[in-house]
């Protein structure tokens, strides 16, 4: 069997069989029928900074060794039975007969296989993984490639008699999630892991429903990860935060991104994890009356004036929370103490009015009201978000949405399609250009390795929002320069740029775009003429991949170009300062925004005038001009010049 295959084991045993046993009452449309187990609960968001960084990717300090949670054997199987009452609540006939069909194929085939608890039927995988689909009320073709994704894998049965049981559909489906096969091209496990995800990709602009199969594959795995040894839970919960967390939050579905984190941290800390959910239940336990009285509050005033709001009290993240507390350097009682309300309502118009209401029973907090309503973010995720503060002195911030924004940003492109709508129209297009920019990388990725770190990069995690001069907003991750932006919005444009404007300023092609929402005007030359330096300094795979590819095709790709690592170098600079609290810091400050890394410094001088010896990297002698003329306006700075020997 697979490697993947090879750890699962039963759904965990809950009363309602679902995923949902940890996390908070929200608003819902996908259930199971009544028969078959109660309604499970689609989580809502946090609503924390959108632009916050998750860091799925950071190692904690090391600790004393965590033991594997003990396996657990649940009886509480999901069957046939009920994955078919669920598609015929929405499926004609003749496509729940397809998935039928499917089913039977698939036990035939996985008949006598056994999961990792050597006891539950492995059948039991491929059906928990159609479930998960159909709660997202995906079509007939998706749930059948759940139900037979394993099968070439693990079976003799092939891909083509898959497709011609059940067409080039279905058949596309499974083998864009069916994993490839250590061979001599392929010796190693991570080769064969990196080249099966850039098969998966590439199956994916053809249909992004492969990654809906794969994504709702991996989360049934996390959930079952309790049978294998610690080193390979750990492997997997790692490979799970660092590609299939970001893949999720790519695709707009903040539901599975959300319950993919919780489920990676806990099987790489199972102890810490137990703490901090004791540690929440203890908090909540004690605030509970104060959190009660504020909810009681806007529930009743909203429902005289917007009767068909609903109001939801969003259960902590506790894997942000986690994330929060190590950078900020702050206690969980700290990160606890926000409290987060989502307000639901039927139209936009409900949404403004509703802010109204929330400012007139607590006093906002200034410059915390974001409207991204107007502004959508990426994958089309609408909200406005106000953090306020209550009389009883709590602090709470408040999501409002309309139903459907709120279903939009759970799902992203998984949201049902079932008729014409801006936010779904919106995030199809944000989806579509993702798509064309997967397409580029794998043209112009030399090998899996290459194309892996290219999509690994453009998962950033943290964000900053510009404009263009036709009002067009560019998503970038933090530290993106005026050179990545000018890619973000078109190849040749960046190809073209020559200078930038922020906000009507000049600023140097190298600059950071500022995270303040500022308009961004590229001015373009007559002929594309991009520089080999800008290697040095671009952050975003678009634009390293671009710049990379016109210098190859024109001859004037330097050979340490080719894997995207810039040559720094080594400048000495002289600085006169008066001696002031805080000149240091200004000065540091001031080289990291220029992206420069200090790699000595000396100190001399007596009396009120200091002089500041640093020896920095730089990208070139451009740059260094640069650093020389921003350091120059630093106030107390006297002068600034190049170092010589």
């Amino acid at each position: 069997m697979s490697d993947d295959n090879a750890y699962r084991e039963p759904a965990p045993n809950n009363e309602r069989g679902d995923e949902s046993s940890n996390m908070g009452d929200g608003f819902h449309e996908f259930s199971e029928p009544s028969s078959a187990a109660p309604e499970p609960v689609v989580p809502p968001e946090s609503s924390a900074d959108p632009s916050e960084p998750l860091m799925e990717n950071a190692e904690p300090p090391p600790e004393l060794p965590e033991p594997a949670p003990k396996p657990t054997i649940s009886h509480n199987i999901f069957r046939a039975n009920n994955l078919m009452q669920l598609v015929e609540r929405y499926m004609s006939p003749a496509d729940s007969r397809k998935v039928y069909d499917a089913f039977l194929l698939a036990a035939e085939k996985h008949e006598g296989q056994m999961r990792a608890d050597k006891v539950t039927p492995y059948i039991t995988h491929p059906l928990e993984v159609a479930r998960t689909l159909a709660l997202w009320y995906l079509d007939v073709d998706t749930v059948c490639a759940a139900l037979l994704h394993d099968v070439p894998e693990d079976t003799d049965c092939t891909n083509e008699e898959i497709v011609a049981k059940f067409g080039a559909t279905v058949g596309h489906l499974v083998g864009g999630v069916t994993k490839l096969k250590r061979n001599d091209a392929l010796p190693t496990k991570q080769a064969v892991t990196i080249a099966s995800y850039r098969k998966m990709m590439q199956a994916m602009t053809q249909d992004f429903r492969v990654v809906l199969v794969k994504l709702a594959d991996r989360l049934h795995n996390m959930k079952t990860l309790g049978n294998v040894e610690p080193d390979k839970r750990r492997r997997v919960a790692r490979e799970t935060s660092t590609t299939y967390v970001t893949l999720a939050r790519r695709m707009g579905m903040n539901i599975i991104r959300r319950e993919l984190q919780w489920l990676s941290f806990q099987g790489l800390y199972p102890w810490r994890s137990s703490i901090m959910e004791r540690a929440l239940e203890t908090y909540l336990q004690a605030n509970e009356e104060k959190h009660e009285q504020i909810f009681k509050s806007i529930t009743d005033a909203l429902e005289i004036s917007i009767p068909s709001s609903s109001v939801l009290v969003w259960e902590k993240n506790l894997f942000r929370v986690y994330e929060q507390c190590r950078r900020k350097k702050v206690g969980f009682r700290q990160q606890c103490d926000l409290l987060e309300i989502s307000v639901q309502v039927a139209e936009v118009e409900e949404c403004y009015r509703a802010l109204g209401i929330i400012h007139s029973l607590f006093k906002p907090r200034m410059g915390m009201v974001r409207d991204f309503i107007a502004a959508p973010r990426a994958y089309g995720f609408q909200s406005l978000q106000t953090t306020v503060t209550a009389s009883n002195g709590q602090v709470v911030r408040f999501q409002i949405q309309t139903r459907e924004m709120y279903q939009v940003a759970q799902l992203g492109v998984a949201a049902r399609w079932n008729h014409a709508s801006g936010t779904r129209t919106y995030t199809q297009g944000v989806f579509d250009s993702w798509i064309e920019q997967v397409k580029e990388f794998d043209s112009q990725a030399q090998n899996p390795d290459e194309f892996y770190a290219a999509m690994q990069g453009d998962m950033f995690q943290t964000e900053i929002y510009a404009y263009t001069p036709e009002g067009d907003v560019k998503e970038l991750p933090r530290g993106a320069t005026l050179v990545d932006f000018a890619y973000a919005v078109h190849t040749e444009l960046g190809h073209r740029c020559q200078k930038a404007k922020v906000d009507g300023v000049e600023r140097a092609l190298r600059s950071r775009v500022p995270n303040n929402m500022a308009t961004i005007e590229i001015i373009c030359g007559d002929e594309p003429s991009p520089d080999v330096g800008w290697l040095n300094f671009v952050k975003t795979s678009k634009a390293l991949y671009a710049i990379r590819s016109w210098l190859r095709q024109h001859n004037a790709l330097p050979e340490w170009g080719e894997n995207g690592v810039g040559q720094k170098l080594l400048a000495g600079i002289v600085m006169e300062v008066r001696d002031v609290k805080g000149m240091l810091r200004q000065i540091t400050k001031c080289l990291d925004g220029l992206d420069v890394n200090i790699v000595d410094l000396k100190i001399s001088g007596e009396g009120r005038i200091k002089q500041d010896a640093f020896t920095i990297q730089v990208d070139d002698q451009g740059h260094l001009q640069e650093v020389i003329r921003q350091l120059k306006h630093i106030p107390n700075v006297l002068d600034v010049s190049k170092l010589t020997k």
